[in-house]
């Protein structure tokens, strides 16, 4: 008895393996923006303004700051590894982290 396996490019496009990528994004991406600067001016935002217009300013600035985010990562995975881009990425990170606990910025 011969069993069928699909090739490889199937696989990555079968629409069931497409939705669990999509919520393990979601996912991550959620838990990392979840208490987050952005997340707390929201808050403050929406206290003070009509929340509305709070949400529709914050998702089209989100969804163009992660739309820049994305085209960067493409370009720069073309010419750096992705463990020199989780370098970079950590670096920056904790840079950021220690500049916001001295009060830098």
């Amino acid at each position: 008895m011969n069993i069928y396996l699909p090739s490889l490019p199937f696989c990555i496009h079968h629409p069931k393996l497409q939705s669990a990528k999509v919520l393990s994004i979601f996912g991550l991406v959620f838990a990392a923006e979840f208490g987050d600067r952005s997340f707390l001016s929201t808050i403050a935002l929406s206290a003070a303004q009509n929340p509305i217009s709070v949400a529709g300013g914050a998702i089209a600035a989100h969804a163009v700051a992660t739309g820049i985010a994305v085209a960067g990562g493409a370009a720069l995975s073309k010419y750096l590894s992705e463990r020199v881009i989780g370098i970079i990425g950590g670096s920056l990170f904790l840079v950021f982290a220690v500049t916001t606990a001295l009060g830098i910025f």
